[in-house]
């Protein structure tokens, strides 16, 4: 089975990122994921044990072409990016350990549907992504928990999704 697009694009960018960056993280030189997180006015956070995590939802038509090309999606394609980052309390990457990740999304008029995560590893900062197809006008609704020794947290986040 080959992995769809989106999730051939974001390992090989994680892996040119992974060649040609060095292992420590910058604050000049922010990864992608830290770039959306905080050009976002509706990210979310939670905590678990010494884990920061951090969810928002955009609606991939409304993506910048840069973003876009990064996580391999087509901005003509209708539907929801949910990305969720890993961190310290001082935005360093935290390994995932025992992490188990779970999200489930749907629309207003829809039952809740789970939510395939995609890891992605860039500069030792672990990051997961997920994609949920919908066709606008639809405000689309995820759930997302996360256990990481033990200690659990949840975030919830949305957005919404307009016609051209």
């Amino acid at each position: 089975m080959h992995a769809p697009a989106f999730l051939r694009a974001i390992l090989s960018t994680a892996l040119f990122a992974s060649l040609t960056t060095g292992c420590t993280r910058t604050p000049d030189a922010p990864t992608p994921a830290d770039a959306v997180l905080a050009n976002s006015t509706s990210t979310v956070t939670a905590r678990a044990d010494d884990a920061v995590f951090q969810a928002v939802a955009l609606d991939i038509a409304q993506l910048d072409p840069t973003t876009a090309k990064r996580y391999g999606l087509d901005t003509q394609t209708p539907g929801a990016l949910l990305l969720v980052t890993l961190r310290d309390a001082d935005g360093n990457g935290l390994p995932p350990d025992d992490l188990v990740l779970t999200a489930t999304a749907n629309t207003l008029t829809d039952p809740p549907r789970a939510l395939g995560l995609h890891h992605l590893q860039v500069d030792g900062l672990n990051d997961y992504v997920g994609v949920f197809a919908a066709q606008p006008p639809a405000q689309v609704q995820f759930h997302i928990t996360a256990v990481r020794h033990g200690q659990r947290a949840t975030l919830e986040t949305g957005v919404s999704l307009y016609p051209r």
